[in-house]
């Protein structure tokens, strides 16, 4: 099957008058490529399918639309308004059951769709509701909120390779485009060696499950301080890639929005100490890979994670982004720039 390079923020606007059903809701989308490019200006097929009982249940209605993007790639559709295909949208009683929303497309504009995956409407559409699902397309997985659908045939979502020759995953989100794991390299991109850099406990066999923890002043390479977007800032990272800065981590944290820290996060209980909530809905994929203290000791694997950014607090301080085993957010910080954390490099 061909890799389908789409990213979706879908959202919902339900509307209601007083205590009577709904007619029809609203359904908006935006279609990007996987480099974050808009799909603009362009007919999008889409088929939508209303289940009941469960993402499998039956369909008890659909109906087809072909809506044309606009000039930043949104299109917009009337759920009950389109072309049937099977049921009666007027027939639907919203309060009986529970009801999922599978959405099927054709970037060409044509009717071979191709199954993007079903959701849970979160509520009933009568009720006076706004709300966002974030939708993440990653290594031909796309995550619809806590679900995923694996499209087949597509490989990874494109190999990096530092000096080292160390290979690294992938995942776009927003705009952005990560690598899906730490840096590993002891090596910049020009071949000199890295100072400052450490396996944790000094034993090199955590290194391909946690990567390697770094001072800032071996994040940077002897870069000045940023706070651009983008940084600007190589550092260690390799070609094509730079070190992110605060305001990066920001736009990451502000784009996946409510519980950011569990979606950011490797599910269960290999990389994260329990009790934890992670879904790792966005294909981040953070492990707990603890930290280095000035002193020498290690701490914190599986409770903690701490990245890097480009960006100086002062002269003994560097901003960076934090994630714990127990907690869902993912606050920015500064600490000690002579302190070991992870990096997560950002594509240029």
């Amino acid at each position: 099957m061909k890799k389908i390079n789409l990213f979706l923020f879908v959202f919902f606007i339900f509307e209601t008058m007083l205590a009577q059903a709904p007619q029809s809701f609203n359904y908006q989308a935006v279609a990007r490529n996987s480099d974050g490019t808009a799909i603009t200006n362009s007919p999008i097929g889409l088929k939508l399918s209303i289940r009941s009982g469960n993402a499998n249940g039956t369909t008890i209605y659909s109906e087809s639309f072909t809506p044309v993007s606009n000039a930043i790639g949104v299109f917009t559709v009337n759920i009950g308004e389109g072309n049937p295909l099977s049921g009666t949208f007027a027939d639907i009683n919203w309060g009986a059951d529970k009801y999922f929303l599978n959405v099927a497309i054709d970037p060409a504009g044509g009717s071979n769709y191709i199954d993007m995956g079903t959701t849970q409407f979160v509520s009933v559409p009568y009720s006076l509701y706004t709300a966002s699902i974030y939708v993440n397309y990653s290594n031909d997985t796309l995550y619809i909120g806590d679900q995923y659908v694996v499209l087949t045939g597509g490989g990874s979502g494109g190999d990096v390779t530092d000096y080292d020759g160390n290979t690294y995953e992938t995942v776009t989100i927003g705009s952005q485009t990560w690598l899906k794991q730490n840096l590993r390299s002891l090596h910049y991109a020009d071949g000199t060696p890295i100072d400052s850099v450490w396996a944790y406990n000094n034993n090199e066999s955590n290194v391909a499950t946690w990567g390697r923890l770094y001072n800032w002043n071996a994040a940077m390479h002897g870069a000045s301080s940023s706070n651009g977007n983008p940084s600007g800032v190589q550092g260690a990272c390799p070609d094509g890639w730079h070190l992110p800065s605060k305001a990066e981590f920001e736009e990451l944290v502000g784009f996946v929005g409510g519980g950011v820290g569990w979606k950011l996060k490797e599910t269960g209980s290999t990389y994260w100490e329990e009790p934890n909530s992670n879904t790792n809905e966005t294909g981040f994929s953070a492990r707990g890979s603890g930290e280095r203290l000035i002193e020498g000791q290690f701490q914190s694997l599986k409770e903690t994670t701490n990245f890097w950014s480009a960006t100086e607090q002062d002269n003994l301080r560097a901003s960076n982004m934090i994630l714990y085993s127990n907690q869902g957010g993912a606050p920015i910080h500064s600490d000690n720039k002579k302190v070991g954390f992870s990096i997560r490099c950002i594509k240029n």
